[in-house]
């Protein structure tokens, strides 16, 4: 992945998603682009800190963690997620009462999906995990936390809710308005952004504290070391081999997720 340098007012992000539109010789993709495109914009221009202010509480994002370190991942906010196969997530998480299913969904609709939870499924009742591995190792893993953290926090507040909670490749945005799929993206950047990374990419300018206040839009220094950092820690290139519709939803969704991460240290020093 090369980022070059942007025109005036262009932010890294915006050329970035500009090059993979360009890059895409597939006409079927313009429209999904052009939706996924604006979307993109729509994140970036976002303040994502009183959305988290009106959902979570911090003193309840400090229990969504320290239930996530007791039950799965406990380095959580010491170091990053280990991506490991499919296969090896399910093994790993097998003792928890949990069922798991594995499904490699092409096509246009297919595609779109990442997992999703229900809280109880079949004869045993129990919850349910199903996950897209037609994607990006790196997209996968963020699947299996996602769903995962449905199932920590649900087993935490005691939700009743039994509906199927569907993790897209898109509108991330009505997250910001949903307290428990909030909850469940707060695992997910905490588990790619350690404090100590976080700190390092996104408080650097303030010397490590949270600053009094901060634009919406991620500053193009701080982008370009995200998406540097995607690429070393989990492979996440944004190259010109990353098909036109995925590049575009897996960017939103790395928009979305350092937003979040940088909105919990400013807010709550988390």
């Amino acid at each position: 992945m090369t980022i070059r340098a942007t025109s005036k007012g262009l932010t890294v992000f915006d050329a970035l998603a500009a090059d993979i539109v360009k890059a895409s010789k597939a006409p079927h993709a313009a429209s999904a682009s052009y939706d996924t495109s604006a979307e993109i914009l729509s994140l970036e221009q976002h303040d994502y800190t009183r959305p988290l202010r009106r959902a979570l509480a911090r003193s309840e994002v400090r229990e969504i963690v320290d239930e996530a370190r007791s039950a799965v991942w406990p380095r959580l906010n010491h170091e990053s997620v280990k991506l490991v196969s499919p296969a090896k997530f399910t093994r790993h998480w097998s003792g928890l009462g949990v069922q798991f299913q594995l499904a490699k969904l092409n096509g246009a609709d297919g595609v779109a999906l990442l997992g999703f939870y229900v809280r109880e499924m079949g004869r045993s009742r129990l919850p349910l995990i199903c996950v897209n591995t037609a994607h990006h190792p790196a997209a996968i893993g963020a699947a299996f936390c996602h769903e995962m953290g449905h199932h920590l926090v649900g087993r935490l507040f005691d939700s009743s809710e039994n509906h199927a909670q569907m993790l897209t490749m898109t509108a991330y945005g009505e997250h910001l308005s949903d307290p428990e799929e909030l909850a469940a993206d707060v695992l997910v950047c905490i588990g790619m952004y350690p404090e100590a990374a976080a700190r390092k990419i996104f408080l650097i300018p303030h010397k490590g504290r949270p600053p009094k206040s901060a634009p919406a839009e991620l500053p193009d220094s701080v982008a370009t070391t995200v998406l540097e950092f995607m690429q070393s820690r989990f492979g996440l290139n944004f190259g010109p081999q990353m098909a036109s519709t995925k590049g575009l939803q897996y960017l939103a969704a790395v928009i979305h997720f350092a937003k979040l991460r940088r909105a919990l240290l400013t807010e709550y020093d988390i």
